[in-house]
């Protein structure tokens, strides 16, 4: 069920909330058991979208345009209705929203771009509005992280190593996606420069993660956990 309220106090770990209605308070008893039943806490956003992640919507939006052969109008009303039927959020304006719902509506735009291989006259780099969700989504889709050229999956630890990437364990290991231009670059300047020069990141992926990307299977991921308990035997 649904509470409605007001955070009141926040101390270390713990809020308070006030409620709107007491009557929903009492209600509660009927839909648990337990004498501290697990909740999710969703805070509304008050901010309003930001002159920047309005031109940045604007600008994807262009760009699918161009590619699509709609024009910018009917492109933004396709978009938004692919927005809330993929995330069940409700329908928005740009006039009103907040920033949040813009964040998340710029990502869904660049993961369109990235799915379909729309060719952008800027690099996507600049108008994404969530690094981590662009880091992780140029790896699902094996686009360069700067350019958008095909991109082979990279640890940031081994550029330019030349490492066998099928038997190399990428768990827990700080990926990126690059091409091999932008590969050979990182390689020639140092992570640290490269980084700097164009503000990207590595992400970790969990199994889970990178099992789906298929970056590294689960058979792979047990091949690697014997090998390693049989070396562990072996020395003790």
């Amino acid at each position: 069920m649904d509470l409605w309220g007001r955070i009141t106090a926040i101390k270390g770990n713990q809020i308070a909330i006030s409620l709107e209605s007491r009557e929903e308070l009492a209600s509660l008893s009927l839909f648990t058991t337990e004498e501290q039943p697990q909740v999710v806490v969703s805070v509304q956003d008050e901010r309003h979208i930001s002159k920047i992640q309005r031109k940045k919507a604007y600008a994807v939006i262009g760009e699918i345009a161009d590619y699509t052969g709609y024009i910018p109008q009917e492109a933004k009303e396709w978009m938004k209705f692919l927005f809330t039927m993929e995330t069940g959020n409700p329908y928005f304006s740009f006039a009103d929203t907040d920033m949040t719902t813009a964040r998340e509506f710029i990502s869904f735009l660049l993961e369109y771009a990235l799915k379909y291989h729309i060719p952008m006259r800027h690099s996507a780099l600049t108008y994404q509005d969530d690094l981590d969700r662009y880091m992780y989504q140029s790896l699902k889709y094996r686009s360069c992280v700067i350019c958008g050229k095909h991109a082979d999956v990279h640890h940031l630890d081994t550029i330019g190593m030349g490492n066998n990437r099928d038997l190399v364990d990428h768990r827990n290991k700080h990926l990126i996606a690059l091409c091999r231009e932008r590969h050979q670059l990182a390689h020639q300047l140092g992570w640290q420069t490269f980084k700097e020069k164009y503000h990207v990141k590595g992400i970790i992926l969990d199994p889970q993660m990178l099992n789906q990307l298929g970056i590294m299977t689960y058979k792979r991921m047990k091949e690697i956990d014997d090998e390693q308990r049989k070396s562990y035997r072996q020395t003790n």
